[in-house]
């Protein structure tokens, strides 16, 4: 399914209500032995899950890019970026994660939560001596790490082939102060602003300009409104919204139609990402 923008359309309603439907029956514990073992056990997001790694796999390997990069949603806030001379990940989770990394020219990382980063993907990633930008992974692998590796609590920007990318932190919430490491990313005159979980609107800043591509959250109890009033976006789209592995704290769709109606007065063109879209 690609990426269609969110309306009162009564086909929109219903294909977000099939979701949140979908993603209630998967429990935690059955994620977790889903990402163990692979089986789907016959759930439908589960199967949906699978699709879409298989769908971004492919698709990124296949489509040619000629000015405007191609991002595609996988799961949660993970996506893939494909620019004219580059692959990269950011916050790719998924159970398959590990074979996307040979074809990757790098890595971001927001923060350290399990639903945005796995140690096997970092590992592969490392070992083969591949950037991982993070704030809290030290990244060894890289030949000349003291330069080029991605470790970084600060404002920092990389250039990385065809890609700028400039770091700043934000607060995933009022107690995880400066946890969280939102991405500003440059290619040529495009802009994509990634900013991870972020609660607190108030550090939300983009110094290249309007953002043409802004993945949010739209959960971790931040003001929607005077979130996108910040950045002034081009467009936005909302990512980590079906969390299977969250016991608790999943964005449910009151949540997220609440969001929706705060969003679009400000940005008209806002949507919601499924997990397998290609959303540029």
């Amino acid at each position: 399914m690609d990426t269609t923008l969110v309306s009162s359309a009564s086909a929109t309603r219903d294909a977000l209500d099939l979701w949140q439907e979908e993603t209630d029956q998967v429990e935690a514990e059955t994620y977790g032995l889903y990402m163990r073992d692979g089986d789907t056990r016959g759930l439908a997001s589960l199967e949906k899950l699978e699709a879409a790694f298989e769908k971004v796999y492919r698709e990124a390997l296949e489509t040619k890019v000629d000015k405007v990069p191609a991002v595609w949603s996988v799961y949660n806030m993970g996506y893939v970026v494909k620019t004219p001379g580059a692959l990269f990940s950011i916050d790719l989770v998924h159970r398959r994660d590990v074979e996307l990394a040979p074809h990757l020219d790098f890595a971001l990382i927001t923060h350290n939560h399990a639903d945005h980063f796995r140690q096997p993907f970092y590992n592969a990633m490392n070992g083969a001596g591949k950037t991982v930008v993070s704030n809290f992974l030290d990244n060894f692998g890289v030949r000349n790490w003291q330069a080029d590796g991605g470790f970084t609590r600060a404002r920092k920007t990389f250039h990385i082939k065809d890609v700028e990318i400039r770091t700043s932190l934000v607060d995933h919430n009022g107690y995880l102060i400066d946890f969280t490491t939102a991405f500003e990313i440059r290619v040529g005159d495009w802009i994509l602003y990634h900013s991870g979980d972020c609660g607190v609107a108030s550090k939300l800043a983009t110094e290249w300009g309007v953002p043409d591509l802004w993945t949010m959250f739209p959960g971790c109890g931040v003001y929607v409104t005077e979130a996108v009033r910040r950045v002034r976006p081009k467009r936005l789209v909302f990512g980590h919204l079906w969390e299977l592995g969250h016991k608790t704290g999943r964005l449910t769709m009151p949540l997220l139609r609440k969001a929706l109606a705060a969003a679009l007065p400000e940005c008209p063109e806002t949507s919601v990402a499924f997990w397998g879209d290609r959303i540029s």
